[in-house]
């Protein structure tokens, strides 16, 4: 289970390096077009590797899902419609973020106000 957990973290970790790499980059404009057209292929690779589980690794959530949710919470900032091509991603997303507690905070002022991005990037994804 341990592997597994590694596996799945370290997948999420790529796909969020690149959109970093993206955000930060003084030609964000000139890179982003190329992102938006992988990103549908990499998002349809992690709901495969979903498929009918709750969760990333099976019944149970578990460290690497709330890395995941909170890149693809910034994803749809960046990019409203990515995931509506991917049903089980979306909904997903959707278990996450109606947890309990979880719900309230994401409903709160403070989460709200922050950005996905620190100062120097090129996209902060304010609200």
């Amino acid at each position: 289970m341990r592997a597994k957990l590694h596996m799945v973290l370290e997948a999420t970790k790529d796909l969020r390096y690149h959109f970093a790499m993206m955000c930060y980059n003084s030609e964000f404009e000139k890179l982003k077009p190329e992102f938006l057209e992988k990103l549908p292929e990499k998002l349809r690779d992690f709901e495969k590797y979903l498929g009918e589980k709750q969760w990333l690794t099976g019944d149970k959530i578990n460290y690497p899902d709330f890395y995941f949710c909170e890149l693809l919470n910034q994803l749809v900032k960046f990019e409203h419609s990515c995931l509506d091509k991917h049903p089980k991603l979306k909904a997903y997303l959707c278990r996450f973020e109606n947890l309990p507690n979880l719900k309230d905070y994401m409903a709160s002022d403070e989460f709200r106000s922050r950005p996905c991005t620190l100062p120097r990037a090129m996209w902060r994804g304010d609200c």
